[in-house]
């Protein structure tokens, strides 16, 4: 074929139904095209698809690479085309997974386009990514988090359950302040032009639903992508059971040992660190299946001793391999786009 029919075919291809937008990020630039797999995608996203080798993406020109189209090709890309791809390699993408059509950024693009082509996560015989047991359990990294004064400080973060809390450094037990992860937004944000700053490349945002946002910083693109899904699950999850956790939280109101003895799953000592000064004293702790009680003794309290303190296992940061609190067990399909 001439040059010039090359290119009037390859005009038609990108006028039928869903070839207008490319595949992977929903922009309207289908300059591209994936010739092994059939369909259109924009110039950002061929620069990711050369990436992964001509293995996986055999990546040309549809204004340069004019050689390449035969009959045979032009017959492929009519038979398969964006839409059917989409069917393919996107039949299971969770709700929580963040796409470039949601945040067109470029870690976001690779992200997505390793993910979806390299692992092949999202098709439909891998469930991988939709059967997330919740709750997770905990998951704790060192983040960077800008203060009110736009000062960057490096805080030891834990992400349990609704809870993210954030500490001075990883032996401190009273948290810095918690985010009340329910009914947020997560995203990824870009480095503004000019803005100058050695943690922007990493940085994501949580607006809560107090319309408040706090900005943080992962240290490595992995991680980054580790706790943006993490909240976003974590978000889904306890939004739609908000009034369920409710229902389920403890009295905490102090209470006399023998109310709580025959509930008790474990108890000893423990040191436990509070007050003004942050001091360690000895406490007898007392662990049921929904809470935490501490009594002012270092020995077994007796029938009448009425708790110090109680706080609900739910909400506590607990960094063990296997969480006290019964998983509960949800299939995140029904979370699916």
């Amino acid at each position: 074929m001439s040059k010039k029919k090359v290119l009037a075919k390859i005009r038609e291809l990108q006028k039928l139904p869903g070839n207008d937008k490319c595949t992977d990020c929903g922009s309207e630039d289908v300059s591209w095209a994936v010739l092994n797999h059939g369909f259109l995608i924009c110039v950002k996203c061929a620069g990711v698809h050369r990436g992964l080798g001509v293995q996986y993406s055999q990546v040309r020109s549809t204004e340069l690479d004019v050689d390449c189209w035969d009959e045979k090709t032009f017959a492929e890309f009519e038979a398969k085309g964006n839409s059917r791809a989409q069917k393919i390699f996107e039949a299971n993408v969770p709700k929580y997974y963040l796409s470039p059509r949601e945040c067109m950024n470029d870690l976001v693009r690779k992200n997505w386009i390793e993910t979806k082509y390299l692992e092949k996560a999202f098709r439909a015989s891998e469930t991988t990514l939709i059967n997330v047991r919740m709750p997770e359990r905990a998951l704790v990294r060192w983040l960077h988090k800008r203060n009110d004064s736009g000062k960057w400080q490096k805080r030891y973060c834990i992400l349990f359950h609704d809870t993210l809390s954030y500490f001075t450094n990883s032996s401190t037990s009273l948290p810095s302040g918690t985010i009340n992860i329910s009914n947020s937004s997560v995203k990824i944000t870009d480095r503004k032009l000019g803005e100058k700053c050695e943690y922007g490349r990493f940085k994501f945002q949580i607006t809560c639903e107090s319309n408040r946002t706090y900005t943080l910083s992962a240290m490595t693109g992995t991680e980054l992508f580790q706790w943006i899904h993490a909240l976003r699950r974590a978000s889904i999850f306890y939004s739609e059971r908000k009034g369920e956790q409710s229902a389920k939280r403890v009295n905490e109101k102090k209470v006399e040992y023998q109310a709580i003895k025959k509930d008790i799953k474990h108890e000893g000592l423990l040191a436990k660190a509070g007050g003004s000064f942050m001091t360690w004293k000895t406490r007898w702790c007392v662990l049921t299946w929904d809470a935490m009680y501490y009594f002012k003794s270092s020995k077994e309290p007796k029938t009448r001793d009425v708790s110090a303190g109680v706080t609900r296992v739910c909400s506590l940061p607990v960094l063990l391999e296997t969480l006290i609190v019964p998983n509960v067990g949800i299939d995140l399909s029904q979370y699916k786009r």
